[in-house]
């Protein structure tokens, strides 16, 4: 337990300096496959609009590889809502993958057993990571589990968190609001996120587009991506 909690510490800590959001979903994956934890990670966005997950990216094998083809309803993913809405790690082997996940996961190798980690901020799952076990499934107790929801927690703050390169046109709540539209997020999520009003969060966004002469949001996360590149 204590070797897992400390692999898991070092290798967020080594996200701490990187800038982009790319650049961190890498690296948390990164983190994961090198403490073998399980045969392929994969991460995914999500949005409680319509329930979405969205593939970003999956780790196997020391390959990177994008995802961004699937889009999954999680209510049709009970393993993976129960992580979602609870906030707190999941894990389920051997009978149970078969009625709780969708095809999409029966593959020629079949799959033993499934670790879902939530990545939350102010008690919001902003993204999740689904860990597949193909070869062999592991017997996780539940402090290890908790130890994985706790990472979960440590990496949704990793999204938040002031960066070095951030445009100098806008203050801080502006330029933390224009990351989080970057990362896909709604006027709602932000709500939630930011523990704003509705009618705060769009006047900063109208504030944002002002300031970088920008004719809607997906203008602005356009400009402000291209000045991080």
């Amino acid at each position: 337990m204590q070797k897992l909690a400390r692999g898991l510490e070092d290798k967020l800590a080594n996200c701490i300096h990187l800038q982009t959001q790319e650049e961190k979903i890498c690296q948390i994956l990164h983190a994961l496959d090198e403490l073998s934890i399980c045969d392929k990670t994969s991460f995914f966005r999500y949005s409680p609009i319509g329930y979405v997950g969205e593939g970003v990216a999956a780790m196997q094998d020391g390959q990177l590889q994008s995802i961004s083809y699937i889009r999954d309803d999680i209510r049709s993913l009970p393993i993976v809502k129960t992580a979602v809405e609870k906030r707190k790690t999941t894990y389920h082997e051997g009978k149970d993958i078969i009625t709780l996940i969708s095809s999409r996961y029966h593959r020629t190798e079949p799959l033993k057993a499934l670790l879902v980690i939530p990545i939350t901020v102010n008690n919001m799952t902003i993204a999740y990571l689904c860990c597949e076990f193909t070869k062999n499934s592991v017997r996780f107790s539940e402090q290890e589990l908790d130890q994985f929801t706790i990472f979960g927690q440590s990496a949704g703050e990793l999204f938040i968190q002031p960066q070095i390169n951030a445009h100098p046109k806008l203050s801080p709540r502006e330029n933390q609001v224009l990351r989080a539209l970057a990362n896909g997020m709604s006027t709602k999520e932000l709500t939630s996120l930011l523990s704003l009003s509705e009618a705060t969060v769009k006047q900063y966004i109208k504030s944002v587009l002002i300031k970088l002469d920008a004719k809607n949001r997906a203008h602005a996360v356009s400009i402000y991506l291209g000045q991080m590149l």
